[in-house]
């Protein structure tokens, strides 16, 4: 049923409470919530019905995109810049100078990570997204716009179990890809906790825009992989409120101040 709410209780020192409603983030919108605490593989869902429907995932794709680039050789590591092409005209000045694989995370460049993947080239790419199961793993069109609408899909159930296979070390990858993706994925910090994450937002023809914050919360030695998916017919009317959101379920959960 659309809306409905499963929860699996949180540690009893981190959510004293017991389960927390999250409904009342969701007032008017179409969105999931998923929390994955990889200690003891429970769940917290918010729509569980939606948390397992796949949708683009946009500039979530810049994690595997990186971990792909730095592994690869690509990028040969976070500080790798690429000149920014005024023939762009991008009017967005975050996007519109030059930019490292790490401030290209930061910002969410889309031309850096585009660049990225022609580099990478298509089959190497297909490996790669095949190896670490993601999603529907259909990478086929053009290498540079496959995860920005079709056909790359994948489900808020699927982003936390891909975060954790990243965390644990599970797709295959080095340790220094591993370690150079988490250090560059860090968003936020406090004495006690670290937040990890990354935004996205794009949409398909047809259907509404898909808008995404993933990621991780690093808190008293355990991990807690979360995913925040919404949708709306307006590119505008959720876009700003991806991170505060995100952080404000968190917050409710005891994780995130």
């Amino acid at each position: 049923m659309r809306g409905a709410f499963y929860c699996f209780a949180l540690a009893a020192a981190l959510h004293p409470a017991g389960c927390a409603n999250l409904s009342r983030h969701f007032a008017g919108i179409d969105g999931t919530f998923v929390l994955l605490n990889g200690q003891t593989g429970e769940y917290t869902r918010y729509n569980a019905e939606r948390a397992a429907r796949r949708f683009p995932p946009c500039s979530t794709f810049k994690i595997p995109n990186s971990a792909i680039a730095l592994e690869s050789g690509v990028a040969p590591d976070p500080d790798f810049t690429l000149p920014y092409d005024p023939a762009l005209k991008l009017d967005n000045p975050d996007w519109g100078r030059d930019h490292s694989l790490r401030s290209a995370f930061k910002f969410s460049v889309v031309w850096y990570y585009q660049e990225m993947a022609r580099r990478t080239g298509a089959s190497r790419m297909a490996r790669f997204v095949n190896r670490f199961g993601y999603g529907n793993q259909d990478t086929s069109g053009p290498v540079d716009k496959f995860w920005l609408g079709r056909p790359l899909r994948i489900s808020a159930d699927e982003q936390v179990q891909f975060l954790q296979q990243l965390y644990e070390g599970h797709l295959g990858l080095s340790a220094r890809t591993t370690s150079l993706v988490k250090d560059i994925m860090l968003a936020d910090q406090t004495p006690t906790a670290r937040l990890s994450a990354k935004t996205g937002a794009c949409r398909t023809e047809g259907e509404d825009v898909a808008l995404w914050y993933v990621g991780y919360v690093e808190r008293v030695g355990r991990v807690y992989y979360f995913a925040l998916e919404m949708g709306d017919k307006d590119y505008q009317a959720l876009f700003a409120q991806r991170v505060p959101k995100a952080r404000a379920i968190l917050a409710e959960l005891g994780l995130f101040p």
